[in-house]
């Protein structure tokens, strides 16, 4: 049974491995997701390493290089599939028209006194019933600038005097 000591000493002796190969493949790694990979990597080879087939230094050196190649594969194919995702979404979103839009003349006084953004909030959120979810991947933007949006949008909305009027005479 291999030991914790032994194990330390192998992280500290290599580490700098693993770091030579984040940088020859030119990985950024801000988070340190790739050398936590790399000391899987490691972990794997000290549990899997038999000196009759050769030097530990090469089959560590391959077994992190190639874990690493994997996890940009890995990472490069799911970026891929939420990319083909996100372009179906935008894609079933393009059928949007705005027929949805019976009065233009309320709208279109409505996004005079909204910034670009806030009409997009009002315009996906509130005229086309889309989730905040739905809108952050239309517009490539986070679920928060969403909801800041909105939250920009409602605030104007509310002092708005036409708005009001119209209120008043609904009641």
């Amino acid at each position: 049974m291999k030991n914790e000591e032994e194990f330390e000493k192998i992280v500290y002796e290599n580490d700098r491995l693993i770091h030579y190969h984040i940088r020859s493949l030119q990985i950024i790694d801000s988070a340190g997701e790739f050398f936590a990979e790399g000391l899987f990597a490691l972990w794997e080879a000290y549990l899997t390493y038999n000196p009759e087939l050769g030097k530990f230094s090469t089959y560590v050196s391959w077994k992190i290089r190639n874990r690493l190649i994997d996890e940009i594969r890995k990472r490069a194919k799911s970026f891929a599939n939420e990319t083909s995702y996100i372009e179906k979404e935008i894609h079933a979103l393009s059928y949007i028209t705005e027929d949805k839009i019976a009065d233009t003349y309320f709208w279109n006084q409505v996004k005079k006194e909204l910034t670009e953004n806030q009409w997009k909030w009002v315009y996906y959120f509130i005229v086309h019933d889309l989730s905040i979810e739905q809108i952050a991947k239309l517009e490539n933007v986070t679920r928060d600038a969403v909801k800041n949006w909105g939250r920009h949008a409602k605030k104007k909305l509310r002092q708005l005097e036409f708005l009001r009027r119209i209120e008043d005479s609904a009641v």
